[in-house]
């Protein structure tokens, strides 16, 4: 893994671990499962360039917002 995708695939961990209130392992098994909400894609597949890091961080902030409803 490249030292930026591994930048971002630890701050998406860590805000997918704060939302799965602190189960990283959860955290981890969710970045790696295909989402509706990304295309079919695995949040992982996107964490190479800022713009996928910031979708996934944007996918993670929704569903805090809908958990909270």
């Amino acid at each position: 893994m490249k030292s930026l995708q591994l930048h971002h695939y630890n701050k998406a961990l860590q805000a997918a671990t704060e939302f799965f209130e602190g189960d990283q392992e959860t955290a981890e098994l969710w970045l790696k499962e295909p989402a509706k909400s990304l295309g079919g894609k695995c949040p992982a597949e996107l964490l190479s360039t800022d713009e996928g890091l910031h979708t996934v961080l944007d996918v993670i902030s929704r569903l805090e917002d809908s958990a909270f409803q």
